[in-house]
């Protein structure tokens, strides 16, 4: 009996144990910049519990696993962690001496198939409270189905990220992560993002190119109705002129319509070249 006792009192210690991490954002993405997957660890210690030396586990198919311990920033060092093969697991070990720590994992868990199905577990030799996990779906993703509960949100360029909210997580116990979608581009969301702000980039140049060449347009100047009409009315007095009949009468004279000269009102004949008038 006081067996039993003693395994339930540890079992609700471990459970009710106050977490190191004081804050944990873990970040998985999906080939967003290369055919694997990167996850980031994002989190802060309790200065109490400084230096705090604990082990995590990692994919079997990591390639890499590095730490940036500190605020980061041009100076902070980046140090490649040594991954350790225990069992069926893969464990690093972290020695954190700084408040805040950034933790970067590479790993490809994808076959030459375009279908992408893959694990992620979060599971610490010490307890952790209150974290989330955030699961970035690749702008080439198809059909992505995730079966943990979570809340979508997008950000400015229209990527879709899951949020997931653990309450709580005892040391040892493990949370895994299933994501599923097929990748027909084989493609990353760098590459597509890119060609995307190309596109947009283009478009918005050509728009602006088609709004800065306006046709030129013939605007007539006032005086030039005025220099028409008086061209016109002279061009009419002139052919007026040449049409004129000469066998009007001014003064009681009659003119011949050959020679132009006078004649008389009743003469039927120029005297001076002898037509008939």
């Amino acid at each position: 009996m006081r067996k039993y006792l003693y395994i339930v009192i540890l079992f609700y210690q471990n459970v009710l144990a106050t977490s190191p991490i004081s804050k944990l954002d873990i970040y998985i993405y999906p080939e967003y910049y290369y055919s694997g997957v990167m996850v980031e660890l994002n989190g802060k210690v309790e200065e109490s519990t400084l230096p705090l030396a604990l082990e995590m586990v990692v994919p079997a198919t990591t390639d890499s696993v590095f730490l940036v311990s500190g605020i980061a920033n041009d100076e902070s060092e980046v140090l490649p962690v040594t991954i350790n093969h225990k069992e069926s697991n893969s464990w690093v070990q972290l020695d954190l001496d700084k408040p805040s720590f950034r933790i970067f994992i590479f790993y490809v868990p994808f076959d030459t198939s375009f279908t992408r199905k893959f694990n992620y577990t979060v599971q610490a030799t010490v307890p952790l409270n209150d974290f989330h996990i955030f699961i970035q779906e690749p702008l080439v993703a198809q059909d992505f189905t995730l079966v943990q509960e979570s809340t979508v949100n997008k950000d400015q360029h229209g990527i879709t990220f899951h949020q997931i909210h653990v309450a709580e997580l005892p040391s040892m116990s493990a949370k895994t992560i299933p994501i599923s979608y097929t990748n027909h581009t084989t493609q990353t969301t760098m590459v597509l993002l890119q060609q995307l702000l190309s596109e947009r980039s283009q478009g918005k140049s050509e728009a602006a190119q088609s709004k800065q060449v306006v046709p030129q347009r013939h605007r007539l100047p006032l005086w030039e109705p005025f220099a028409v009409l008086g061209i016109l009315s002279i061009l009419v007095g002139i052919i007026f002129y040449n049409q004129k009949d000469y066998s009007s009468v001014s003064d009681g004279k009659k003119y011949c319509s050959e020679c132009g000269n006078k004649t008389g009102i009743g003469n039927k004949y120029c005297a001076s070249c002898g037509v008939k008038i």
